[in-house]
Parts: structure tokens; sequence; C-alpha cells
């Protein structure tokens, strides 16, 4: 399908779903279904175990489909492409995958460029492109909470010009490379063999389809309009935070002229953590292995099994002889997970039990009855300074 055909019958910003599903803009919801079985059959993983590519493929095409199947997420992918602004009402569930999968397919991460509407050279829009910073932040950060402070390199409106680029009353040239339309077609990678056409902002002249002539440009700016400018930036992350969660500083985003700053958004990934995972019935719920012998599993026992992510021991008591416990058995401490964001209370730590069983040499002389149950672990050493008692819950998960 070329893309002059696409841009006067469906005039979208990005052809890429369509092309992937090699239909037309203007194709029915029957012929994208139509055309999407044919496409998933034939690049579905089990159907192609020896193509390293083939789980990609297929994960692109499921979400072309579903992307052009529901009309509304159609018409706003027609309008800005796959990396324009969220829709649905929320942060899009999908610019990661966009990002692993294609390299930023769209373009241009946060929405279409600033100065041009699908359509052509049109109204800019309302406010600026959002700037998405990914922050790692470990397990315990999480538990406990962290104030993040940092220096931001981010555009501002140059006062010397005041946003012209140059002096008042300058004339401009047009750009001969986009021949004053602001917009040019690049190739863009879609997949394995498949490139697709991208409307991207016209390299010479930033979008703008014209030219600020050498003797008129700021001296300040060098004609761009903008400056950096570097500030410091303070925002909470709060105890209780999850992974991928989103925290937006407003206004605090690149600026450009006659257009409100956008924000900058921390993207929150938490590191894995080498022996606590979040897992259980709720958000707030942790997991982790624990070793105990074969007395302590038979017996009972009572000593500091984990430290946890804020440096405290904690002391588990299990009964003496009133469960006993198996291994791979999971038994829960009653609010000992991580903390619920805003309701002053935590979820529960599930302790996974590693039944560590005696030797040969020692089964065989207990054979014999010449020997005890071994002694029960030694406690941590050093303990921690502090160190809170807790009991295992009869429920059993």
């Amino acid at each position: 399908m070329g893309v002059g055909a696409a841009l006067l019958s469906g005039l979208v910003y990005d052809t890429a779903y369509y092309d992937l599903l090699e239909v037309s803009v203007d194709a029915t919801e029957v012929e994208i279904k139509k055309a999407y079985k044919k496409k998933a059959m034939k690049h579905h993983p089990d159907k192609n175990p020896d193509d390293p590519n083939a789980h990609e493929m297929f994960q692109a095409i499921g979400q072309a489909y579903e992307t052009l199947m529901d009309p509304n997420e159609r018409a706003a992918y027609d309008q800005h492409g796959p990396d324009g602004p969220p829709r649905g009402g929320g942060p899009a569930d999908y610019d990661d995958l966009f990002e692993a999968m294609f390299g930023g397919m769209g373009g241009f991460p946060g929405g279409p460029p600033h100065g041009f509407d699908p359509a052509g050279r049109g109204p800019r829009p309302r406010r600026g492109k959002d700037t998405v910073v990914p922050y790692e932040i470990s397990l315990e950060e999480a538990y406990v909470g962290k104030k993040v402070v940092m220096a931001l390199s981010r555009d501002r409106i140059c006062k010397p010009c005041k946003g012209r680029g140059g002096r008042e009353g300058m004339k401009m040239t047009q750009c001969g490379k986009c021949e004053g339309k602001g917009v040019i077609f690049a190739d863009r990678h879609l997949g394995v063999g498949i490139v697709g056409k991208v409307r991207v902002p016209c390299p010479d002249c930033d979008g703008e389809g014209q030219h600020i002539r050498d003797k008129d440009r700021c001296k300040k700016c060098k004609g761009k309009k903008v400056v950096k400018e570097k500030k410091r930036v303070e925002f909470m992350i709060d105890p209780g935070t999850e992974d991928s969660e989103r925290i937006a500083l407003k206004g605090e985003g690149d600026e450009e002229p006659d257009v409100p700053a956008g924000d900058v958004i921390f993207h929150i990934r938490i590191k894995p953590h080498p022996t606590l995972l979040r897992s259980g019935a709720s958000p707030g719920d942790l997991q982790t292995n624990v070793k105990i012998n074969l007395s302590e599993a038979l017996l009972g026992f009572n000593r500091v099994l984990i430290v946890h992510l804020d440096g405290r021991g904690i002391r588990v008591e299990s009964g003496r002889g009133e469960r006993i416990i198996q291994h791979k058995d999971v038994w829960v401490v009653r609010g000992e997970g991580m903390p619920h964001r805003g309701r002053g209370t935590k979820g529960d730590l599930y302790l996974r039990f590693d039944v560590q069983m005696p030797s040969t040499s020692w089964a065989s002389r207990a054979g014999d009855g010449a020997v005890q149950l071994p002694e029960p672990l030694p406690e941590l050493d050093p303990l921690p300074e502090v160190v809170d008692t807790r009991y295992l819950s009869p429920e059993r998960r």
C-alpha cells in the first residue's frame, strides 16, 4: 500500500499497523479480522519453533489487531500513531512493549512531532510532550520509601529572543528538503522483513518548514528558540510503591514557544531482590524461602529467620511440635509484607520451607537407635539490632 494513497484515503499519521496486517487504511472490521487470522496462523510460535523472531512477530500482529478492532483506539492511532498520547484515560500499557518490539516505531516517544498534525501543517499542541525517565530502585527503597533529589536538563524558552529564534521582524526562508511542509516520510522497521513509512519532522528545519537566515539568528540559542537549563527537582517514592508506577512532575518537561511545558514522568522499576519476592493474594504480600532442619520441622523452632527490608530481624516461633512442617510447605506471617499505601497496614509474609534432611550416615546410626535428632539450626550471627517476634499463622496457603 502506498503512503500517498493512505494519506489521501484515511489521513493517518502512521500506517504501521495496517502494513503489518496487510490491509488498507479503510479496511472494515471483517477485513481486519480475516487478515489477522491469516497472519497469526502463519507466524504463531508453535508453528515456527526454529524462528527466534516468531514470538516477537506474533505479539506485534496481536497488538495491531487489538488496536484496529477498537473504534476509539483506531481513531487515536490514526491521529497520533502508536507512540502518541495515552489512550483509554490513563498511561499507555504498551509503551515498553513498543520500545522492546519496534525500537520506538512511532518515531517520537511521547506523541507526534510538535508543530503539525496528521493532515499537514496545523494547530500546535495544547501542551508540550512529556519526558519519560526510567528510574530504578531497590525493594528495600520501595518498602521504606525514598526522597529523590536530582538535576534535570530540559529545554526552556530563550529569553534574549523570547522564543523567536532571531531578531524581531526577521524574514524566513522556505526549507528546501520538505518544501515548506515541515514533514518528510521515512522508512521504519516494523518487524522481520517488514518496513513501513512514517511521517517525521523534517530534520533540516525541525518541522517548521522554514529557516531563519544565518544573519538573523539569536546568538544565545543559535536559532533553536530554546536553550538547555538545569534544575534540581525533588520527589518522594512512597512506602509500598509498586513496579511500573509513574510519578509525574507537572510542568517540568521541555518548553517550546507558545506551548505550556509538558511533564517529567519517572517510570519506576524495582530491581529483583535476592531473597524476597512480591507474591501472594494481594500486592502487599511477600514470599521468601527459609531453610530448617528435620528436628525443627518435627518439633518446631524459635529463631530469627530473615533480616527484613528495613533491617529488622524477624524472629519466628512455630510452636513446639504443634504442627509438623513438610518440605515445600508455605506458611504465613501476618503483617510482615509490603506497606499498603495510604492504609497504614501491611501485607503478609509467606515462608516457603526447605527442610534440610540429615546425612545418610546419620540415618544409618538412627536405624540402630544410637542417635538423636539433629540440633536445631543456630541463630543468625550477628543478630540485627532490632528483633521482632512473629508467629506462624495456623492458616495454610
